[in-house]
């Protein structure tokens, strides 16, 4: 994907979403994400229209650590294990195959959990493509040859993020332009938290 679309993903995943659950396997690995700022048109007019589920995947020579600065060893497998644990991202602290800021990253915190094949600023230096994020105390950097992003309906392209990103802010738009009115759409955790600046 090019720099544009991934710096747009980025700020679509990080804005208010959160890290929910993550998976390996020999030649994969992925970060799935709820409350993504891309419209879900697959959703009827009576549900919220940010995206619920977004999963990035990378495949071939995958690579992935977690990072924390807990006391408690097996976060991580709750996260795997239990769909109620949650990390929300900090805003705008998740991003693509930028190796200075990953480093950063990789330094702030205290533990490192090598899940597959993580040989620290060496594997940075050699990876093709990769994304990490801060959540808090938690945090990740997973990467490989390939990257793929995949929702509910399927593989994304790279002018299908674009759209819908575009569509979220005019989704975004109208549902502030509505809140309180008898046409007000669903009540909509993302659009709830990313509240408008000025009263237009």
């Amino acid at each position: 994907m090019n720099i544009k679309t991934l710096n747009i993903l980025a700020e679509a995943i990080s804005d208010v979403g959160s890290w929910q659950w993550w998976y390996l396997d020999e030649d994969m690995v992925q970060a799935e994400f709820c409350d993504v700022q891309l419209y879900d048109e697959t959703k009827p007019d009576n549900e919220p229209h940010t995206t619920d589920v977004l999963a990035v995947r990378f495949y071939g020579h995958v690579f992935a650590v977690f990072l924390d600065n807990l006391d408690e060893a097996d976060w991580y497998i709750r996260l795997y294990d239990d769909d109620s644990v949650i990390y929300p991202v900090d805003t705008y602290l998740l991003a693509f195959d930028d190796r200075k800021e990953a480093e950063l990253v990789l330094n702030d915190y205290k533990n490192r959990i090598d899940i597959k094949d993580f040989r620290g600023k060496e594997t940075l230096s050699s990876a093709k493509h990769f994304l990490y994020a801060r959540c808090g105390e938690v945090g990740f950097i997973i990467g490989g040859d390939e990257m793929q992003v995949a929702g509910k309906k399927g593989k994304y392209t790279e002018e299908e993020i674009e759209t819908a990103a575009g569509k979220w802010w005019d989704y975004w738009k109208e549902y502030w332009r509505l809140r309180r009115t008898k046409d007000a759409y669903p009540k909509d955790y993302a659009c709830e938290v990313t509240i408008p600046v000025g009263d237009h």
